[in-house]
């Protein structure tokens, strides 16, 4: 034809083709009469309309459309017009003829062109459509869809996902969590915001989670009729109804009541809940499976065992603790079995230790010291005690009881490193004194345990402590005085170093040091004068074991135990009431303590080095451009239509925010970053720049 030779047919040569008793077309019947001469065909297809017509298109379009069917249907080169127009006569064979014969050939034949030009959305689109509306004609099984963030953008839902969900509904009478995501996803007007786009994968699991939490015996749902569908040609000339067993299928497109807003509200939610997470691994999209990755996720998905990070690090710590469920390491081993990255100049942030703090939250393992609840941060070479405890084991830091119980324990520090040599005698009295404290929970007191084995084995600096008495009102400075004389006094014995101590903290806090003897020799019966000062007699109050700790966890090497472990099962008897005495004078402190620590204890938990940008991650842009940009980065390219529903999602025009993000580009990168037209699409060597303007932020 024309001089040109068309081998494997699939198209219809004549004036026109017959649609009906009445009706016939020219449009895609391919007339030798009309003139396909030119000296340079339209390759590219510019000078068709967007429904292209054999009769009514250029010699020149007509020229090249012969040549692209005579070298295979295949070239690349040609513009998208020459391929819809021959489609328009598969179409027409497939529907209007109805020769289910042929209905194999066809639906393969544009399997083949979609492979070749599946680029092209809008040809993706229709021949998407087709093939499904083919195989409900043949009665070829369709395969069932599975959620994905990637949709045509189209103003009816897809054919395969309304009969896979009109065959659940019938089925089952209610939809499951992927079947719920998969009909919402599937709404014409639902666009997913960048974190699910990013993050489809976590948001896939954290709608699941919310969906079985809200629907846990599924979602009934009730349609008003069954399915119906008709075949819309991509060429506009007909449309034919489809018959078939979908017929008796509910229509997921008629269901009734507010089922469908309510999936809506609970994609924005879950949207929302992956925002941090979806900043982090925009920023540093190589972190994306590290532990400060992990803390960011919602926290359903951080117990999940799909997360990889945290499920690990928990299978290694439980492993680590043994029956016992507790262990002694230091923090260095503890940071690196969770997966931190050593900080740079050997200290331990406090945001680090929050961090570490959270993850072990998550496997149910507590740790001290802990700063959320009022300790220092520990170091690198610091000890650490972690032991089981449901959610981490949270407490109530400024409860009065806790915090009465804690003075005790660091009162009992700084007197017993008066003689240089905290004792584990010492520790254990502390440890019983704590024991039978009134009103501490179990976990309370586990807490106060390790921190107190921790503690004994880093005792404060007396220096900083004792430049802090002297601003405390006479009440105070005679409170502080009594408590450290009830804690030295319990020992069996007053040494001279405990003694300077004492003589010491009275002069910083203005106080007599005469009052030291007297106070002494009180708390002893009377003896010779050149016998030691005994503190308590031999009436003993039953035993209170100590806790000891296992062996170094093979997890976590180097690890070291506080000076009382050495001694497994030792049970030691204290004198009760002088116990007692010893816990009513330092309450009446306690609030007071732990201004004097205030050095140890800092301020409230940091926010994590990773914190959501409420007003966008690109610098100069607000959230809202900042989004469109975001998610151009991570398409490529949009469809026109879909762009613009974003832009209006966004309370955008989608013109001027096209302007205002092209100006914004020649400010950072001195070009535009989006080309407009029928897709808009972002410039690819600046997708590259975009990732390395973040970093430098």
């Amino acid at each position: 034809m024309q001089g040109s030779q068309i081998a494997g047919g699939l198209f219809y040569l004549g004036d026109f083709v017959q649609l009906d008793d009445r009706r016939t077309t020219d449009q895609y019947a391919i007339n030798p009469k009309l003139s396909a001469s030119a000296a340079r065909p339209d390759i590219e297809g510019s000078s068709m309309p967007y429904w292209p017509s054999y009769a009514d298109i250029t010699p020149a379009a007509r020229k090249a459309f012969i040549n692209w069917m005579a070298e295979g249907r295949s070239s690349r080169a040609y513009g998208v017009g020459h391929v819809f127009l021959f489609f328009y006569g598969l179409e027409h064979r497939a529907f209007i003829d109805a020769d289910s014969s042929s209905l194999p050939v066809l639906i393969e034949e544009v399997q083949r062109l979609l492979i070749v030009y599946a680029d092209n959305n809008s040809f993706r689109g229709y021949a998407t459509r087709f093939l499904s509306y083919a195989r409900i004609a043949a009665d070829i099984p369709i395969t069932s869809p599975t959620p994905s963030s990637e949709r045509a953008v189209s103003s009816e839902m897809d054919v395969a996902t309304r009969l896979h969900l009109g065959r659940a509904l019938q089925q089952k009478g209610a939809l499951g969590p992927d079947d719920a995501l998969l009909w919402v996803l599937a709404i014409p007007d639902v666009y997913l915001r960048t974190p699910a786009v990013r993050c489809f994968d976590e948001f896939g699991r954290l709608f699941r989670h919310r969906f079985n939490e809200r629907y846990p015996n599924g979602l009934a749902l009730r349609a008003a009729g069954n399915i119906r569908l008709s075949y819309k040609a991509a060429s506009n000339a007909f449309e034919v109804p489809i018959a078939g067993s979908h017929e008796r299928y509910p229509d997921i497109c008629q269901v009734l009541g507010k089922a469908q807003d309510d999936l809506k509200r609970m994609v924005q939610e879950c949207t929302d809940e992956l925002d941090s997470f979806s900043r982090f691994v925009g920023r540093r999209p190589d972190s994306r499976e590290s532990m400060q990755a992990a803390l960011l996720l919602p926290e359903p998905l951080q117990r999940d065992p799909a997360n990889g990070r945290i499920h690990l690090f928990g299978q290694k710590m439980h492993r680590s603790m043994g029956e016992h469920k507790r262990a002694s390491t230091k923090m260095r081993n503890m940071l690196e079995a969770a997966g931190f990255d050593m900080p740079a100049n050997g200290k331990v942030t406090p945001g680090l230790a929050d961090q570490l703090g959270s993850a072990l939250d998550r496997i149910d393992i507590a740790i001290e010291p802990d700063r959320r609840y009022g300790s220092g941060v520990p170091q690198l070479d610091d000890q650490v005690i972690i032991f089981k405890a449901d959610g981490g084991g949270k407490v109530d830091a400024e409860r009065p009881g806790y915090r009465a119980v804690k003075a005790q324990v660091e009162v009992a520090v700084l007197a017993a490193a008066a003689d240089g040599d905290a004792s584990a005698d010492e520790l254990k009295r502390v440890v019983a004194g704590v024991r039978d404290a009134p009103g501490l929970s179990p976990i309370e007191q586990a807490r106060l345990i390790a921190y107190a084995a921790t503690v004994f084995n880093s005792p404060p600096k007396q220096d900083r402590v004792m430049r802090k008495l002297g601003e405390r009102s006479p009440d105070e400075r005679t409170a502080i005085a009594d408590a450290a004389l009830a804690i030295i006094a319990g020992n069996d014995s007053v040494d001279a170093d405990e003694v300077r101590f004492l003589e010491r903290l009275h002069k910083a806090l203005g106080l007599p040091k005469e009052r030291v003897y007297s106070a002494l020799h009180r708390s002893s019966p009377q003896q010779g004068a050149d016998e030691p000062v005994a503190i308590s007699q031999e009436v003993r109050a039953e035993g209170v074991p100590i806790p000891v700790s296992e062996k170094p966890p093979a997890a976590l090497p180097e690890s070291t135990r506080p000076e009382a472990e050495a001694t497994p099962a030792l049970t030691i008897r204290i004198d009760a009431a002088r116990l007692a005495r010893t816990q009513r004078e330092t309450q009446t402190v306690s609030a007071l303590l732990a201004n004097i620590f205030e050095e140890d204890v800092p301020s409230p938990p940091e926010p994590a080095a990773v914190a959501p940008v409420a007003t966008g991650s690109l610098d100069g842009l607000d959230a809202a451009h900042t989004e469109l940009v975001e998610l151009l980065e991570i398409r490529g390219s949009l469809p026109r239509s879909e762009f613009e529903q974003r832009a209006k999602d966004l309370k955008l025009l989608p013109d001027g925010a096209i302007e205002r993000i092209n100006d914004w580009a020649f400010d950072q990168f001195e070009e535009a970053i989006i080309e407009d037209g029928h897709d808009v699409v972002m410039i690819e060597h600046i997708r590259k720049r975009l990732a390395e303007l973040r970093e430098a932020a």
